[in-house]
């Protein structure tokens, strides 16, 4: 089976592949959403010939606290589970509707800085922080979001005193704009939308594609495909508000058909179990 590619002209494929331990954190995760657990001892078989590789992943991620081992018996009971400290570590996009339907209190959020060339690890350590968060750039050292991120403001300032070179302000307004001028400023709304419909376009052409015959290992490829695919479509997705969402936002429908296609995926490997 020829699954479709998701690929996108501004997107680096080197980019978006996932690390073997991060990409297992996911798969554990989406089994325990929409799988079988006989669907998931298939999907392991069908996606990770290579056991070395397998096995250092899940070594890495036990050491880290991240996966534990089930003490069940069984030939059909997952024998790794995600702690929870492992769903918290997981990107925001895997409970994007949390984002989405959360109420905002009409405040924004601003971090400016001003970090020297000289002390390019603090300046490091914010950018860390502001891709983490998902912030949206006004100006080169303006960031905003509409999250209350003072928490984790005040967890730079212990562990790195990043507050000698960055500010963190609250206003309910921003340059007298309207919070949509604000929104379609800080984010490239207009490259979301295409990246997401265009997203939506080869998940509907694979779903079409998982309806027909294929075996379980070209279905273990579809998987991680799709997981790339998903990571591709929400990378860059700040999950606004839904009083801040363009009209055409296309994440909702992006995050239904992820769904689907788990749903399906899980489903035909659990009927070959």
């Amino acid at each position: 089976m020829k699954w479709v590619r998701f690929h996108h002209p501004d997107i680096s494929i080197p980019v978006v592949r996932r690390k073997i331990a991060l990409e297992l954190m996911e798969m554990l995760q989406l089994s325990a959403l929409f799988m079988t657990r006989g669907g998931w001892a298939v999907l392991n078989r069908s996606c990770y010939p290579d056991k070395k590789a397998y096995r250092n992943a899940t070594y890495r991620l036990r050491k880290a606290g991240l996966v534990v081992h089930r003490k069940e018996e069984g030939p059909e009971i997952p024998r790794l589970e995600l702690t929870p400290a492992a769903k918290e570590s997981l990107p925001a996009y895997f409970n994007p509707e949390a984002r989405w339907d959360k109420k905002w209190n009409t405040i924004w959020y601003m971090l400016v800085y001003d970090v020297p060339e000289a002390d390019r690890p603090y300046r490091d350590v914010l950018r860390r922080f502001l891709k983490q968060e998902r912030l949206g750039c006004l100006q080169q050292s303006v960031w905003v979001t509409p999250r209350d991120i003072r928490p984790q403001f005040d967890d730079l300032v212990k562990a790195a005193a990043v507050d000698s070179f960055a500010f963190l302000f609250e206003s309910r307004t921003v340059l007298g704009l309207p919070n949509s001028r604000v929104a379609d400023q800080a984010w490239n709304l207009d490259r979301l939308y295409d990246i997401q419909r265009r997203y939506c376009e080869t998940t509907e052409q694979n779903l079409d594609l998982l309806a027909g015959s294929c075996s379980d290992e070209e279905v273990g490829a579809l998987m991680r495909l799709a997981l790339e695919a998903f990571h591709s479509a929400f990378a860059e997705d700040p999950l606004l508000p839904s009083v801040l969402l363009p009209r055409n936002y296309q994440g909702r429908r992006a995050w239904e058909l992820h769904c689907r296609m788990m749903s399906a995926i899980g489903q035909r490997l659990g009927a070959s179990n």
